[in-house]
């Protein structure tokens, strides 16, 4: 008997073709805490996937330029350019 693979549903980020891409970063910003600090989410290689983090504002800035992040709008979309908006 032969055995044939059973096509699962899509991994996670591999929707419309779309491949992990270690290089691609990104950040969504969800918020600046009382003490001023930015709080956000960063991901590599998917959005789906990511971390919660805060930063003071320029540790922020300098952390987006560093990782030359796609910076997500509320709704998960790029904002126009990347890195400073």
């Amino acid at each position: 008997m032969t055995r044939h693979p059973v096509a699962g549903p899509p991994a996670l980020g591999q929707e419309d073709n779309d491949a992990f891409d270690p290089t691609r970063r990104f950040v969504r910003v969800t918020g600046i805490n009382r003490r001023g600090f930015v709080e956000f989410e960063f991901s590599v290689g998917i959005p789906e996937l990511c971390v919660e983090l805060m930063l003071p504002r320029a540790a922020f800035e300098e952390f987006c330029i560093a990782q030359n992040v796609v910076r997500l709008t509320a709704e998960g979309e790029p904002m126009t350019s990347r890195s400073r908006q």
